[in-house]
């Protein structure tokens, strides 16, 4: 019966996507391109060429779904995923007389989006793991790009390469188009633009390119477990090494504002008990400063909570606090009254800043027995960094306090410490994100003299710095921009890679192409994987036995030393962590300067 089911579905899918070819086929016959693209399926290559838009979230949508198929407990992943599903459509359409060209702005939007929003996540780990093991990231962001240079001098020597073929392998197994950019500078400038030099510098690079991206991710997955490394164990004893002393998530970060699991208690009582009638509220919030008093209602209808009033038997008392101190409290009080609306105070987990007088230099028990009455404080932060605290702790400027406490408390609070409240918020500050968008993307153009020559570190590291600057500004001071909340981060760093793999590996087809119909497919294969992929092992080889580093770090350090993107996400999925991410960025940005400086060395040598 299972099996016989299962061949119904099979069959149902199968129709289901003749029926799609053959609708496609229909809405494409009138298109230029479909009449001369040829067999079953060159129509629908058509149509998708027309609609690029679909063609580019379909690629995303069957990427993902293939990347999530797990076989002999392996599986590629979205990145991977996605870049060969994108790479084999565009080759298949290629051969079927069909081109895909997809705008590179959809690249380009999406990868800085990808930057940003990963440095907007390692930001406040990132200063940490920079101090701990900055010379390895040094000596691997260098010694990657020049051990790969130094290899395509000799194969270009060896193999006589043609003008334009080496710096197009070189940057092509590196995954750099600054590296692109600066060659093609040279070309124009000393060959006057000779079309064959020109030619050749982009074939080279567009099939290195595609070669280098996928095995480099294919690579990534499987480095690790060459050599005995547990990158998953790593990776997580990694986060809670950086983590120690640190009970609570820094402010301005993803789980800064989730609910604490020694959140308030609330609860509605009688008052019956003797000992409780004829008290003031000023004399029970001195008798029990960490219990508040939050509602009292008599015959239906709410008092207003001065300090001067009165219990009377039969009086209904809303108390909140923490629930040991608030079994104390209610011993005075009576029975507890099961009313859901009457203990609906609105209690809620906030940060606030401290900055007037009435808090600085102030003692924290004594601004929680006045204004603070009734709060629980979870935790507090200076200069971006939790702090022990007790009733003793002076408070300072800028000091973020972390509590719980119904809205009413909370306002009385914020007055007192002369801050914002920065309450939890699923909405994304759109102010926040195009700025840090456009400072980075500037900063990234910014010329850099370096021998004579201005480079730039490119809007990618641009963005990325931007990131990790604002992102660790935010744990200092978390009014700093608006409400960046984390499935809005989460969202730009997968979908941005994802995109932009899926336009890179759509719009490559033509170039593989064009590279084996022109006859040098065999020394750009050779060159992209002596240069792309011997340097990454070397790399690992002296980052794990010269440098004894975490497996987690050092994936982030070699995907950021070949300047690949895709294989930094390919780490955080292996890892299911961010800890490649801290490593990244300066090896990314080292090579991608040397990678640059590079290719025009090697284009003035042709």
């Amino acid at each position: 019966m299972r099996d016989r089911t299962h061949a119904l579905r099979l069959a149902a899918w199968a129709g289901l996507a003749l029926s799609g070819i053959l609708l496609v086929r229909l809405l494409a016959r009138d298109l230029p391109s479909a009449a001369k693209a040829t067999g079953l399926l060159g129509p629908v290559f058509a149509f998708l060429a027309n609609q690029p838009f679909v063609l580019l979230f379909a690629t995303v949508a069957v990427g993902y779904a293939l990347g999530r198929i797990t076989l002999w407990r392996f599986n590629l992943g979205a990145t991977a995923s996605t870049l060969i599903v994108g790479l084999g459509l565009s080759l298949w359409a290629s051969l079927r007389g069909v081109t895909f060209s997809v705008p590179d702005f959809a690249s380009t939007l999406f990868f800085n989006l990808f930057m940003f929003a990963v440095g907007m996540k390692v930001g406040p780990q990132f200063l940490s793991g920079l101090r701990r093991d900055a010379r390895a990231f040094i000596v691997l962001g260098l010694l990657v790009p020049l051990l790969s240079a130094g290899l395509m001098v000799g194969l270009g020597a060896v193999l006589h390469l043609a003008p334009g073929l080496t710096p197009g392998i070189f940057a092509g197994a590196n995954t750099a188009t600054a590296g692109l950019g600066a060659a093609k500078d040279v070309y124009l400038r000393e060959h006057a633009g000779d079309p064959t030099v020109l030619a050749n510098l982009s074939t080279a690079f567009a099939f290195g390119y595609c070669v280098s991206l996928v095995l480099f991710v294919l690579m990534m997955k499987v480095l690790p477990r060459w050599f005995g490394r547990d990158v998953k164990r790593e990776a997580r004893a990694y986060q809670q090494e950086l983590e120690a002393g640190e009970a609570h998530p820094l402010p301005g970060t993803a789980l800064a504002l989730a609910p604490e699991a020694e959140s308030l208690e609330v609860r509605a009582f009688r008052l019956e008990n003797p000992e409780g009638e004829g008290q003031t509220l000023a004399q029970l919030r001195e008798r029990f400063p960490r219990v508040a008093l939050e509602r009292v209602q008599r015959g239906g209808q709410p008092l207003d909570l001065s300090d001067s009033l009165r219990l009377r038997p039969g009086d209904l008392v809303v108390v909140s606090g923490p629930l040991a101190a608030m079994v104390k409290a209610t011993q005075v009080v009576g029975p507890e009254v099961p009313d859901a609306v009457l203990r609906a105070v609105g209690l809620e987990t906030v940060e606030v800043v401290a900055q007037t007088e009435r808090s600085v230099g102030k003692r924290v028990g004594e601004l929680m027995r006045t204004v603070g009455h009734g709060f629980f404080l979870n935790a507090l932060f200076r200069g971006g960094a939790e702090i022990p605290h007790g009733p003793e702790t002076v408070v300072r400027r800028g000091d973020v306090f972390r509590i719980t406490g119904s809205q009413l408390r909370i306002h009385q609070l914020a007055e007192a410490l002369g801050g914002r409240v920065v309450r939890p918020s699923m909405a994304t500050d759109i102010v926040t994100l195009a700025l840090g968008l456009s400072v980075g993307a500037f900063l990234g153009t910014l010329p850099i003299p370096l021998f004579g020559l201005k480079l730039s570190l490119g809007s990618a590291v641009g963005l990325l710095l931007t990131g990790i600057v604002l992102s660790t500004l935010r744990t200092r001071d978390p009014r700093l921009g608006g409400p960046f909340p984390e499935p809005a981060r989460q969202l730009l760093e997968d979908l941005g890679l994802n995109v932009f793999i899926a336009v890179t590996a759509l719009n490559a087809g033509a170039g593989v192409i064009q590279s084996v119909r022109a006859g040098v497919l065999g020394p750009i294969a050779i060159g992209t994987l002596v240069a792309g992929l011997i340097p990454p092992v070397i790399g690992w080889v002296v980052g794990q036995y010269r440098y004894h580093m975490n497996a987690g770090l050092l994936e982030g350090a070699i995907a950021g030393a070949r300047c690949s993107s895709p294989g930094l996400r390919t780490a955080q999925e292996d890892t299911e962590s961010t800890v490649p991410a801290l490593s990244y960025p300066v090896t990314f940005a080292i090579s991608n300067i040397v990678v640059t400086l590079g290719c025009y060395l090697l284009a003035s040598l042709d």
